[in-house]
């Protein structure tokens, strides 16, 4: 496999955390999802 250069290893890697921000950004919102459905049926 080839080596990746600076610039495609930064713009692979800025990616992988853009990525990983909006997966636990929706995690978050579905956590208020959870917890507001939970009151709801107490």
């Amino acid at each position: 496999m080839a080596k990746r250069n600076t610039y495609g290893f930064k713009k692979h890697d800025k990616e992988l955390k853009r990525k990983k921000k909006a997966k636990e950004k929706l995690d978050r919102r579905q956590g208020k999802k959870n917890q507001a459905a939970n009151v709801d049926k107490q």
